[in-house]
């Protein structure tokens, strides 16, 4: 799926802006109505029936509910940006996981649903939850790809995913985890090919700009006091290079946040399946759980990028 760029370098779906009227839809399907007597007209579809059967069946209050469609609108335009139609890349918190089956339980209007909200239906294997380690690996996506597209816009209580989040957490409120490790593993991703940029898509407003001009690194790492590698958790700019062309795309991301979101955002840029693709840094091969800290990269940085073709 296309994508086109915010001010803030985060990507949005293209489906939002393919015709006039549709982003209006799109908004008014989000509003959230309930009757106020009964002289007052039932919407029949959007948010506001949903919301209303997750409070009789689900147990939440209204207030609860309200938070949980703004999660749930988030978790559904992540697999959106994601391209994850078959429930491959991402698992929803529990919270938006029940809003979430209450709404596909509404299958006179589901499809239609997230035709006009997403522009394709959104696929939900319930036999996901069965493969525990694959249900991690999806879930530690999850947070990757929230705090990239989301930053700090998290809501605790509805982005909850039970045991897993609560280890290595701070409390809050007594019985609910506040973030893990202090926050969610990436901050803040923005892409841009400097040589070749993608047909039709802004080049991003508000974005850093490299400040280091000639610094990309090579040869053995050197210490932060000897590069001017930032040495707190600012952002940093790197560079992937694809090996096959020479072409080179910019990232922008927090200094100790984990590469495997710029992986991800790059190969779903290309339309590459990530498995084909090996991401090396001096000879080293990277898994996608470094961070430029553990690197000891510098800013503009490279990273070159193979594309393997399978026999």
């Amino acid at each position: 799926m296309a994508s086109v760029m915010q001010e803030s370098g985060i990507w949005n779906p293209e489906t939002r802006r393919q015709k006039s009227g549709t982003e209006s839809k799109i908004e008014s399907w989000w509003e959230v109505k309930r009757a106020m007597g009964p002289a007052d007209p039932r919407p029949t579809r959007g948010a506001t029936p949903l919301v209303e059967r997750c409070m009789l069946v689900c147990g939440f209050s209204e207030a609860f509910a309200v938070r949980v469609l703004k999660g749930y609108r988030q978790f559904m335009e992540l697999k959106s940006v994601m391209n994850d139609w078959q429930e491959l890349k991402l698992s929803p918190s529990i919270p938006i996981k029940q809003m979430w089956e209450q709404h596909l339980l509404d299958n006179l209007n589901y499809t239609e649903d997230c035709l006009l909200l997403f522009g394709r239906v959104i696929g939900h294997n319930p036999d996901a939850v069965l493969d525990a380690p694959a249900l991690q690996a999806r879930i530690m996506t999850t947070k990757i790809a929230f705090q990239a597209r989301y930053g700090d816009d998290l809501d605790h209580d509805v982005w909850d995913f039970g045991d897993d989040w609560k280890s290595d957490a701070v409390s809050h409120g007594g019985n609910r985890p506040k973030s893990i490790n202090g926050h969610l593993p990436v901050a803040t991703v923005a892409t841009n090919s400097t040589a070749a940029p993608v047909s039709g898509e802004e080049t991003p407003r508000g974005m850093m700009t490299p400040s280091r001009a000639g610094s990309r690194a090579t040869g053995t790492p050197k210490s932060p006091a000897q590069t001017g590698t930032p040495g707190g958790n600012e952002p940093i700019t790197i560079f992937l290079r694809d090996s096959n062309t020479g072409e080179e795309t910019y990232f922008s991301l927090r200094y100790k946040s984990t590469l495997r979101i710029v992986f991800t955002v790059f190969a779903e840029r290309r339309g590459l399946n990530q498995d084909l693709l090996k991401f090396t840094f001096n000879g080293q091969t990277l898994t996608g759980y470094e961070t430029p800290h553990s690197l000891a990269l510098e800013d503009r940085a490279r990273i070159d990028v193979v594309i393997t073709r399978r026999s």
